[in-house]
């Protein structure tokens, strides 16, 4: 197969990116869209992160840029690698790396082909170094799966899609647990599985995050309706989420072997908030830690658990430059748009049960109905099979149009 790129005329006075699949170049050749094309072969390689710059003008939240076919798609299915432009915030766009995989048979391109439905996933903390990113790693982790049940729901026929995320895989800084921009890029990433040659993607889907992606999954139903009115949230699952970085951050400060966690923090919501200082918050000590984001995914974990006095007295103390770029982050309500299941364990130390009830709550509050599974003995990561093997089940329960389970009346 043969992968090409045709970058179309305009389409109501913008330029459109969209992507070409053909069996052979000759039949890319003849199979052009209307208009002038200018074919583009798909990028190999690690040359495929490495865009600069920004979109250009009149670019649109869902054009894809280019693609790259993957190896390691579950039996049967395919997956690509896309780079796509999102509206990271409000007028201003990016590039975005994220992932599609589309599921055998079904669907298809042809006039009166039959939708599939979109599953989209939220990633949890990856890493700061673009070769963190998720697109950039392997479908199969340490025996598992990277995209928790990524097999089961392509079988069911969904198209599954993920974004990575701003600045994480390609140039820029990552906005890691900043909120909105990672919320936005997601749901962007509806609009690159409609864009998608053979994706034939309906206008439902629901969601999933773990950790990270459980703010990322919060955020994006609050500003669905607004940000992705064309598209039909019809539930959303959480997955030991990490929600209100601040808190989080204030709990994590309370143990040395956390520090690797709150210095990854502070570069992403420096990104949402340029003119924060280091200094303002880590001790000289400390900020010796920062270049080690750059050399691992992790290593800053290990490294920083030895730093005695990492924080400033009142580094995030009320009233401080980041006790208010935390609160600003933090500074959103659930929409009441879609059911939510979460699953956490009770041994979960990085998102303590007691703040996960608090998101439970305010999901009850706004109308959301909520189905809470707790499980007991399980910490942060070994909760994540257990939400797997559960919801591909709850996921088609609610394209179904089942009513949901909704356990807010308890206490």
């Amino acid at each position: 197969m043969t992968i090409t790129i045709a970058i179309t005329g305009a389409m109501r006075g913008s330029v459109r990116l969209l992507l070409s699949l053909a069996l052979t170049a000759g039949a890319a050749s003849a199979a052009g869209a209307a208009g002038p094309t200018a074919r583009l072969p798909a990028i190999a390689g690690t040359d495929f992160w490495n865009v600069y710059g920004a979109p250009p003008a009149g670019a649109q939240a869902g054009d894809i840029l280019h693609a790259q076919k993957r190896t390691d798609a579950p039996r049967g299915a395919t997956g690509w690698n896309v780079v796509y432009v999102s509206e990271i915030a409000p007028g201003r766009q990016a590039y975005v790396s994220g992932e599609i995989y589309l599921p055998a048979g079904g669907g298809g391109a042809g006039v009166g082909a039959a939708k599939r439905d979109i599953v989209l996933w939220n990633h949890e903390t990856a890493g700061l170094a673009d070769a963190c990113a998720p697109s950039r790693r392997s479908t199969k982790e340490g025996g598992h799966e990277r995209v928790p049940a990524l097999a089961a729901l392509l079988a069911r026929g969904y198209v599954v899609v993920a974004s990575d995320y701003p600045g994480l895989g390609l140039p820029g800084p990552a906005f890691y647990m900043a909120g909105q921009p990672n919320a936005r890029a997601s749901l962007d990433m509806l609009r690159v599985a409609r864009n998608f040659p053979g994706a034939q993607a309906s206008n439902r889907y629901v969601m999933y995050g773990w950790s990270q992606g459980g703010q990322t999954t919060m955020w994006a139903e609050s500003i669905a309706g607004a940000y992705a009115p064309g598209f039909t949230g019809l539930g959303a699952a959480l997955v030991a989420p990490a929600v209100r970085i601040r808190d989080l951050t204030l709990n994590s400060m309370t143990s040395a072997e956390n520090a690797g966690y709150v210095i990854s923090t502070l570069p992403g919501i420096q990104a949402a908030f340029p003119d924060l200082q280091y200094r303002d918050f880590l001790t000289p000590e400390a900020m010796e830690q920062l270049p080690v984001l750059a050399n691992g995914c992790f290593d800053v974990w290990g490294a920083a658990a030895g730093v005695q006095d990492a924080y400033q007295p009142d580094a995030l103390v009320p009233g401080s430059p980041w006790w208010d770029a935390m609160t600003a982050v933090d500074d959103f309500r659930p929409q009441g748009t879609m059911p939510f299941a979460i699953f956490q364990g009770s041994a979960d130390t990085t998102t303590p049960p007691g703040l996960t009830l608090r998101e439970r709550t305010a999901l009850c509050s706004a109308g959301n109905a909520v189905d809470y599974h707790a499980f007991e003995g399980l910490d942060h990561s070994a909760v994540v099979p257990e939400a797997a093997s559960r919801l591909p089940d709850w996921f088609a329960d609610r394209f179904a149009g089942k009513p949901a389970p909704n356990g807010c009346a308890a206490p």
